[in-house]
C-alpha cells in the first residue's frame, strides 16, 4: 500500500459511494477542499485508489486553540475496511499536519467511527449531535504530542 497527495475531486467518487451514497455526488465536493493549506491523501494498492482522507487548516467553533486541522471524508472502500488504510490515511495526516505546526486535529466522526478514532488517540468533546441527512456524530480532538496544550482548549 501506498500513501500519497491527491487532488480533491480524486476524493469525491469514494466520498460519495461509501460516505454519502443517498446523495447528489455533488455532495461529495466539501467547501474548502481547494483552500490554501487543505491536502488530500490516498491510499493506493496497485495504483488502485481504495482510500481518501482530507486535511484542513480550519477552527472549531468549540476548540479555543488558534492552530488547528481539520480531518473530513475519511472513506476506504467496503471490501478494504479493516486492513489498516483508515490507520495509514490518519497517520500520514497527523505526521504532515504536526510538522506544519498544528495544536489539535479535530473532525466532527460519525457513531460508528468513534472508536477508531478513540483507538488513535483521539477524545470526545461534548454531547453528541445530529448532521441532518448524515446522523448522529460527536466532536473529537486530538492534541500534537510533541507540544505542551491544554487539553481543555
Amino acid at each position: 500500500m501506498e500513501i500519497k497527495q491527491i487532488k480533491a475531486k480524486d476524493t469525491q467518487d469514494i466520498r460519495h459511494r461509501v460516505l454519502r451514497p443517498e446523495q447528489t455526488e455533488e455532495n461529495a465536493i466539501y467547501p474548502n477542499d481547494d483552500m490554501e493549506g487543505t491536502f488530500h491523501l490516498g491510499a493506493f494498492e496497485k495504483d488502485v485508489l481504495l482510500g481518501v482522507a482530507s486535511f484542513y487548516p480550519e477552527k472549531s467553533t468549540v476548540i479555543m486553540n488558534p492552530a488547528q486541522y481539520r480531518i473530513r471524508g475519511v472513506a476506504t472502500e467496503r471490501r478494504m475496511r479493516l486492513k489498516g488504510l483508515g490507520t495509514a490515511l490518519l497517520a500520514e495526516g497527523e505526521a504532515e499536519i504536526w510538522t506544519r505546526g498544528a495544536d489539535i486535529i479535530w473532525c466532527n466522526a460519525r457513531i460508528v467511527a468513534v472508536g477508531f478514532y478513540e483507538k488513535h488517540g483521539y477524545r470526545k468533546v461534548g454531547k453528541s449531535f445530529v448532521i441532518p441527512g448524515i446522523g448522529e456524530h460527536y466532536l473529537m480532538k486530538k492534541v500534537n504530542p510533541n507540544k505542551k496544550v491544554d487539553q481543555d482548549n
